[in-house]
């Protein structure tokens, strides 16, 4: 199917977008600060993105693609890194406005050990891999500043958790699937052994990073612009 990749990006922000002015989220008053945090996190991930496919890590299905290409990159990919923080921090805008007494904080232990045990066993089983290398250093590194910030951010890992039910299935999609080929490949040789059905299993440290940065972010203009 032609152009399901940017089908599979306006299904993402649907929802989100129709829902960003339910009154006590009121989330379109917040897109200011939504998208300067996904400029900035959006610049450097789109660097990694481009590189990756140049070196054959990763590439796309053009299948499934519009044809339309930013460098070596599908359009549907750079859509990706619009849709995707715009739909995880709106997931952060209705867990802030709907549990706002709720503080999480056993919870929010139990997810900070699982991250760091699931990137240590990333980095047992995919340390030769490019993917999993690169991966591990940005997760690791956003684990890190989203640590020293938790008293701030006490909502992220909630937030994470439920962003994971869309994100396996947008990603289950992308890699394959419904459909006889993938529309995201990854070279086997640069990432772990596993898979979460056909998700490469770095994956989850990927949207981590991808949503964690862009929730601190996020946080951060709001309280630069509000002095």
């Amino acid at each position: 199917m032609k152009a399901l990749y940017l089908w599979l990006d306006l299904a993402t922000i649907f929802f989100p977008l129709v829902l960003s002015f339910d009154k006590k989220v009121a989330y379109f008053r917040q897109w200011k600060f939504v998208f300067a945090a996904g400029l900035i996190v959006g610049i450097p991930f789109l660097v990694w993105d481009y590189y990756f496919t140049h070196a054959r890590v990763w590439g796309f299905n053009p299948n499934y693609l519009t044809g339309i290409y930013i460098t070596n990159l599908p359009i549907e990919e750079v859509l990706f890194f619009v849709v995707v923080p715009f739909s995880c921090v709106f997931i952060y805008a209705c867990v802030k406005a709907y549990f706002e007494k709720i503080k999480f904080r056993k919870l929010n232990k139990i997810f900070y050990v699982f991250i760091f045990s699931y990137l240590f066993f990333i980095l047992i089983f995919g340390y030769h891999g490019a993917y999993s290398q690169f991966v591990i250093a940005t997760s690791l590194l956003t684990l890190l500043v989203i640590w020293r910030l938790r008293n701030q951010l006490h909502f992220l890992p909630i937030s994470f958790l439920i962003s994971i039910i869309p994100f396996m299935l947008v990603n289950s999609v992308l890699t394959g699937g419904l459909t006889t080929e993938p529309i995201v490949w990854y070279d086997d040789q640069e990432r772990t052994p596993f898979r979460i059905f056909t998700i490469p299993a770095e994956d989850i440290l990927y949207s981590f990073t991808l949503l964690g940065l862009n929730i601190s972010i996020f946080e951060l203009t709001k309280k630069i612009f509000k002095k």
